[in-house]
């Protein structure tokens, strides 16, 4: 058999065989408006992005795209504890995009909620050309459907096409339903500090930066680089400490710690003793989050021990971590930071709830509620410039806001320079930075 003939034989049987499996328009050769959901505007069938046939579907962006693409296929009807493979091909810049398994209930909503854990498949393969991927799935308990999503990584950069989807395993037969339309994409935001109306007064901002701790006896180096940042532009700011490290901390990671305390524009707060999760009836809690009043007491003591001895100072601010499902803190949290001697100041998690009215009534403690639209980041680890200023132009009477942020995440490339495009925002808008033991202190009555 001559190259022509068996090339035509190739072609037929893979278009016979991926006939055979249910996924609507698998090569994006079919109704694709009708089977796949564009849910961002740089994603795009296009004959560029072809392995066979015409069209292939291209996604991500050469420059930062602190949202990601995101693409939904088809769903296709499941059982519980149902296994499949789902093949396909793809190229392109590695590791900034992955293809996941979504699980839906009878009622189209996703297994676990908020919680679910998707199955995913990282586009990680090196080089320029095609390369064959595949995902084995399993139904979970409650799973009626599966869908595939596709997504280009917060905040990363890079194009990424693929094509000719296969899924083995499921019946030919099975009878698919096109997804839902995509979320309304959040419109990009044209304000600019001119443009924005005049507020009463300039807001003060509190800086949280999350998860200081000793790396190879030392800092991690983006901790450094954010304290020499707030020293250089005379911004004050709030660095979280993980404190089981503090409790071995070498001389390295102390002189830091000692040297940035000292200079004055950087206060260190308790960001948990390990930042760990802990079971509970198979869920995977938050550090804070179900733990009895003796455990948590242990752990802010141990960790003010531990700055005591190695730092010579108590910390007077709190931060819970998260990591974990549910909650990141409860009634019992409530009541270590009331006996704690040292807390003043509550870097709350979200906005101001009974628990927190109950706490600050007291008279002790001042909580520093969060603003959820109004934040560093858009998702974790990943510095969000447009979605910072739309949250900001909505609440004009705010008078401050909590910023959290994951420096360790952000390296020194396009997140960092996001980083700096809100700094210098919120620099222009003549805020008034704080720490957070200091803005506390002026909340008293």
């Amino acid at each position: 058999m001559n190259a022509k003939i068996l090339a035509v034989v190739l072609l037929a049987t893979a278009g016979a065989w991926a006939a055979e499996h249910p996924l609507p328009s698998p090569g994006f050769e079919g109704d694709n408006a009708k089977w796949w959901s564009l849910g961002d505007d740089s994603s795009q069938f296009t004959a560029e992005a072809a392995h066979g046939g015409k069209l292939g579907l291209r996604i991500g962006s050469l420059t930062y795209n602190p949202l990601g693409a995101s693409v939904s296929s088809a769903r296709l009807p499941v059982t519980a504890g149902q296994e499949f493979t789902v093949s396909f091909w793809a190229k392109g810049k590695p590791n900034c995009c992955g293809v996941y398994l979504w699980f839906f209930n009878s009622a189209g909503k996703a297994v676990g909620g908020a919680n679910a854990k998707q199955q995913m498949c990282g586009i990680n393969k090196k080089g320029e050309g095609w390369n064959e991927y595949s995902l084995k799935g399993q139904a979970p308990e409650g799973a009626a459907q599966v869908g595939l999503w596709i997504h280009s990584f917060s905040g990363s950069n890079g194009l990424i096409d693929l094509d000719d989807f296969v899924i083995s395993g499921l019946p030919a037969d099975a009878v698919a339903t096109p997804p839902p339309p995509p979320r309304k994409a959040r419109a990009k935001s044209a304000a600019q500090p001119a443009t924005l109306p005049a507020r009463k007064a300039p807001p003060v901002i509190i800086i949280k930066l999350d998860d200081v701790k000793q790396v190879r006896d030392d800092v991690h180096a983006q901790w450094k680089k954010m304290a020499d940042f707030f020293r250089e532009r005379k911004l004050k700011a709030g660095f979280g400490v993980v404190c089981q490290t503090l409790a071995e901390a070498q001389p390295k990671y102390v002189k830091w710690l000692k040297e940035t305390h000292d200079a004055g524009w950087v206060e260190f707060w308790f960001h948990g003793w390990d930042h760990g999760t802990h079971s509970v009836n198979g869920a995977q809690l938050k550090e804070f989050n179900q733990r009895t009043y003796a455990e948590q007491k242990e752990r802010f003591d141990k960790s003010q021990q531990a700055a005591l001895a190695k730092l010579g100072f108590p910390f007077t601010t709190f931060g819970p971590p998260g990591g974990g499902t549910g909650a990141s803190f409860d009634g019992n949290t409530c009541r270590v930071m009331q006996d704690d001697p040292h807390m003043k100041a509550w870097l709350y998690p979200q906005p101001l709830d009974e628990a927190g009215k109950k706490l600050q009534a007291a008279g002790k403690v001042v909580i520093l509620d969060r603003v959820w639209e109004v934040n560093l980041e858009g998702a974790v680890g990943v510095p969000d410039f447009g979605k910072f200023v739309q949250g900001y132009a909505a609440h004009p009477e705010r008078d401050y806001f909590v910023l959290q942020g994951h420096p360790a995440m952000w390296g020194d490339g396009a997140r960092f320079a996001e980083f700096v495009k809100i700094m210098d925002f919120l620099v222009a808008q003549k805020a008034v930075f704080m720490k957070p033991t200091a803005f506390a202190a002026t909340q008293h009555k």
